[in-house]
Order: structure tokens, then sequence, then C-alpha cells
């Protein structure tokens, strides 16, 4: 290893599993040194295995993560009745965020596309756990109940499975869009924008939820 990319400690105090564990830093330079040198017994297989696929798992979490937001809200604008045109718009706004990091991620890593099922499947489930709690703290703050009995309303209340089209969460096909089109919503959600804000979404028939209709993936 050179002396530029030598880390700060004396070569052969730590085995390279070691360093691992005890310095990342300096275990990612060597590990990256010894694999430019093609030092194939030098390297940390297990541990460059699971970083590698780590890499991946941070994007499908990325993704996921901000999937699980625009469910959240789209929650919370069918089944908060409460909510000001001010909130509501500032969802709406929140929505339209999270739908761009989406479509970043799979713009930058195309790959994402045949995970779909399973990120959407754990989306919806950290999404609606979301909606329940906040919700419920919504409905503390009226009075209407307290935050344990409005949780377990809102559990009973709220859909177990999940009522959206991937693509009317999503808002965007890596095939056709180059951005998440702001047209595209749930039915559901929608008719309640339509009618709260005066807004002019529109509406896909409900006969389709649950599949997709012409959508790439």
């Amino acid at each position: 290893m050179s002396s530029s990319t030598t880390p700060a400690r004396a070569l052969g105090e730590q085995t390279a599993a070691d360093l691992y564990r005890t310095d990342g830093y300096s275990w990612s330079v060597e590990q990256a040194d010894a694999l430019r040198r093609r030092d194939f017994a030098a390297i940390d297989w297990d541990n460059v295995v699971e970083e590698i696929e780590d890499v991946g798992r941070r994007e499908k979490n990325h993704w996921r993560g901000c999937c699980a937001r625009v469910l959240e809200h789209l929650l919370k604008i069918e089944h908060y009745h409460e909510a000001t045109h001010e909130v509501l718009r500032h969802w709406v706004s929140e929505i339209n965020d999270f739908r761009r990091e989406m479509a970043d991620d799979i713009i930058n890593n195309p790959g994402l596309q045949g995970e779909y099922e399973t990120m959407f499947q754990g989306a919806w489930r950290t999404g609606r756990d979301y909606a329940r709690r906040r919700l419920a703290e919504y409905d503390e703050s009226n009075g209407t109940s307290t935050l344990k009995q409005a949780r377990r309303q809102r559990d009973r209340t709220l859909p177990e499975q999940c009522p959206y089209r991937l693509e009317d969460v999503t808002a965007f096909d890596l095939q056709r869009d180059r951005d998440p089109d702001e047209d595209v919503w749930p039915p559901s959600v929608a008719r309640v924008l339509n009618t709260r804000l005066g807004d002019d979404y529109p509406v896909r028939p409900d006969r389709d939820r649950g599949r997709s209709t012409g959508w790439s993936r």
C-alpha cells in the first residue's frame, strides 16, 4: 500500500475483519487499495460483500421511506376531515416533494423497478402506522379521546390493505415521464381535493384499483 493511502495504524496490527469493526474508514481505504492492486488475498471478502449489498439496501430504503410518507399523507387527506385548506395544500406539496425523491431514486437506480412490489408493501405498512399515529394525535388535540383510545379507533377505521394503486402513489413511469405527474392521484384522494379545495384533478375509475393498467415496470 502506498504511503499516501496507508491508514494511521501499524500494519499487521489488526486483521481486516478486526479493522472493519474498529475503524471503518481505514478499512475502506485499505480494501480499496487492495482491490486496485488485485491483491485478492488481502480482501476482507465477507465484509466487502456486505458493504456492496448495503448500497442496494440504502437505495431501497430511501425509496420505501419516501413512499411511506406519501401514503401517510394520502391517508391523512382522506381521513382527517377537519384539515384546513392550508393544511391540505401543505400535504399536497409534501407529497409532490417525496414523489420527486422517489423518481430520482428510480432514475438513478432503474434496477429498483424490479423491487416495486416488495418495496410498496413495506412502505404501506410503515405509512399506515405513521398515519394512524398522527391522526390519533390530531384526535387527542381536538379533545375527542385520549391518545391511546384514538390510536385504537384509527387502527379500526384505516384500511388494512392498501387501497391505492402504485402508479397513483408514485405518479411516475420511468419509460414515459421526466418528473412525477402532479395531476395523478388515487381516485378517492382526488375526490377529496376536488371537493375541499375546488381543484380539478382527473378521477380515474376505481375498478382498476390494485392492479396496473399499461404502466411500465
